[in-house]
């Protein structure tokens, strides 16, 4: 059975899958593990609940970005088996600024080169990015170049390259490819202003179909 419903920052994904073997007995040992793809390309672990003697698994996870999410659920061991889905978590409402992505602005032109806007799920606050301008002192290709730095060391931090039968999620594939647009950037702004080509760079910062016996739900 499966039940739609919204998510908000801070609430919590819920999987529960009954497991059972070929005859319909429940499976009370098996190895069940959860994975839930993030919004920026990393992967968090869900958390494991098993009531003991009995086959069915309840595996969490609590939201802390907007954004799409891929779930992923697999039992190895006495039973294998694999289940997953796809959830959006809206930005909190109370506490998610708008963003700005007016292009006469240079927090709007920051966001058209690294096209983070999305206005319901901006991967950076206008805060931060101004935070990126002057730290790169005022360019803003500079400053695309660094927010787009920071996404892929925390796809570094966060991610690791996942393989498992029918999904796979390579963070570090998806951290060269942002570093490489950034460089891209870098280089045209030191073509551009080679007078500010000396500025310290070194801000270093540097999903799937739905089960038959999956239920999520939450925000506890």
């Amino acid at each position: 059975m499966t039940a739609a419903r919204e998510y908000w920052i801070g609430s919590v994904f819920v999987v529960e899958w009954d497991i059972t073997d070929l005859d319909g007995t429940p499976v009370p040992d098996a190895t069940v593990a959860g994975i839930v793809a993030t919004p920026s390309g990393g992967t968090a672990p869900m958390v494991l609940a098993h009531e003991t003697g009995t086959g069915t698994y309840r595996l969490s996870y609590q939201a802390a970005a907007s954004g799409q999410h891929g779930w992923r659920v697999q039992s190895s061991g006495t039973a294998d088996g694999v289940i997953a889905g796809k959830f959006v978590v809206s930005p909190d409402v109370t506490g998610a600024p708008p963003i700005t992505t007016d292009l006469s602005s240079d927090v709007g032109r920051i966001r058209l080169l690294t096209t983070d806007t999305d206005v319901a799920f901006p991967l950076h606050t206008d805060a931060e990015l101004l935070a990126f301008l002057a730290l790169e002192g005022g360019n803003l290709k500079r400053a695309a170049a660094a927010q787009l730095e920071s996404i892929a060391t925390s796809e570094t931090l966060v991610a690791k390259k996942i393989s498992t039968q029918d999904l796979s999620t390579d963070g570090p594939a998806v951290s060269a490819d942002l570093r490489t647009r950034a460089k891209a950037l870098r280089e045209q702004a030191d073509r551009e202003d080679p007078a500010g080509a000396d500025i310290d760079d070194g801000f270093g910062f540097d999903f799937v179909d739905l089960g038959p016996r999956a239920w999520y739900g939450g925000g506890y």
